[in-house]
């Protein structure tokens, strides 16, 4: 979700990335529906089969599995590898103007943290924003390293993250009966939480609405360490996200995507690979929801849909096709604030009062025509306005200046 927000001259742009950003948006709305229309959190930690999906029919379930096989952790990966990518463009562009890359990265950084403090306490508490902002020091890091080295650390990290889950899966334990009642007990507060939830979103006051929301925003910082501020596990929970960034500079330094044509055998056989190792892992996941192979699978399915963008885009049709993606992808930050606040609307009790009322298959069209309108939007605002009105916002917070924002 970078690239769009870089200092870059129209006459710059990758506009390959710009669309794969705008397919990224696409993608995860439609994995957040889910959150957006239920306490999909919770209900995972109570079990696959509890009060709530009991009551999917088989449209819901075939919605799932599909979803579970080719947009989950897809796109978000997608977004993480951008996020990489979009740094390196950044300082690669500030050093040619002279510029001190530190300081602009930085600012930009600490504003991305407010944006998504505001996102997770007071629009929707899934935000993403704050990760990015907080990895986005770490990454700041590397920022110097070879790309050898980049890919390097990227492989090994995502193995270490990797490779427990995929042992305990594969070697089978005897649960203690301690165990079984200590999952038994987080079952039984999840499903409690599941039902506030469903009250409070569904039919609750405003300020009831924002008391679950901040309720579930320090439940989920609880989970992966930012709340006991553990760095070292907030760190390890959100190295898929990092190994991402990762890889997506390494990308940026081999000029890879500006330059698809001088690199088509690599791209080629990386694509036939990750098909291969993708498609297979990712299926067997979404049949049986063995995490290990959504972590295996999910990287090379997001690698092979990015490669396949970039090679439609260079036939007429294909670029006809993919284009209208772009606008979606410049101003990319906006949409997905744009997100939370239609779906917000569309299901709390502030709004029409849906949640716990639309159901994965029918969530699906919800998805598909919130992100039309967005496409048909965003077209239209560039035709006006140089950026999208937050990307605007961020851009003056970054460089301490006000760009002209009309046409």
């Amino acid at each position: 979700m970078n690239d769009n927000l870089q200092p870059i001259e129209e006459s710059n742009r990758i506009h390959q990335i710009d669309v794969i950003r705008g397919i990224a948006i696409l993608g995860i709305l439609l994995v957040n529906m889910a959150h957006f229309s239920y306490p999909d959190l919770y209900l995972l930690l109570t079990g696959s089969d509890n009060f709530f999906t009991q009551g999917f029919s088989k449209a819901d379930e075939l919605t799932v599995i599909l979803l579970d096989t080719f947009v989950q952790m897809k796109f978000i990966t997608m977004f993480s590898f951008l996020f990489g990518f979009g740094m390196i463009i950044m300082m690669e562009r500030a050093e040619e103007k002279g510029q001190k890359f530190g300081p602009i990265y930085l600012r930009r950084l600490l504003a991305l943290l407010l944006f998504g403090t505001i996102h997770a306490f007071f629009i929707w508490d899934g935000d993403i924003l704050t990760e990015y902002a907080l990895l986005g020091f770490v990454l700041f890091l590397f920022r110097k390293r070879r790309p050898k080295t980049l890919l390097i650390w990227a492989i090994v990290l995502y193995s270490l993250f990797t490779l427990p889950m995929a042992l305990a899966t594969a070697i089978p334990v005897q649960e203690s009966p301690e165990m079984m009642d200590y999952q038994a007990e987080i079952a039984e507060e999840s499903e409690r939480n599941a039902r506030q939830a469903l009250q409070n979103y569904g039919e609750g006051t405003f300020f009831e609405i924002a008391e679950q929301r901040i309720r579930d925003r320090i439940y989920y910082m609880s989970m992966n360490g930012m709340a006991s501020l553990n760095p070292i596990l907030y760190f390890y929970v959100n190295i898929p996200y990092f190994t991402m960034f990762l890889l997506g500079a390494y990308f940026a330094k081999r000029k890879i995507l500006h330059r698809p044509s001088d690199f088509k055998s690599t791209l080629r056989k990386l694509w036939i690979i990750c098909l291969v190792v993708g498609l297979p892992s990712n299926i067997a996941y979404g049949l049986y929801e063995n995490e290990a192979l959504l972590l295996l699978g999910a990287p090379f399915l997001m690698l092979f849909y990015i490669i396949s963008a970039v090679f439609l885009f260079k036939y007429s049709w294909g670029k006809k096709i993919l284009l209208p993606f772009a606008a979606v992808g410049r101003t990319a930050f906006t949409n997905y604030i744009m997100q939370s606040v239609i779906a917000t609307m569309i299901f709390y009790n502030y709004g029409f009062g849906l949640y716990g009322k639309v159901n994965p298959f029918l969530g699906l069209f919800v998805s598909l025509g919130i992100f039309i309108i967005q496409l048909i939007i965003s077209n239209l605002w560039l035709r006006h306005f140089r950026y999208g009105p937050l990307e605007w916002v961020w851009r003056i917070a970054t460089y301490k200046k006000i760009p002209q924002f009309r046409i």
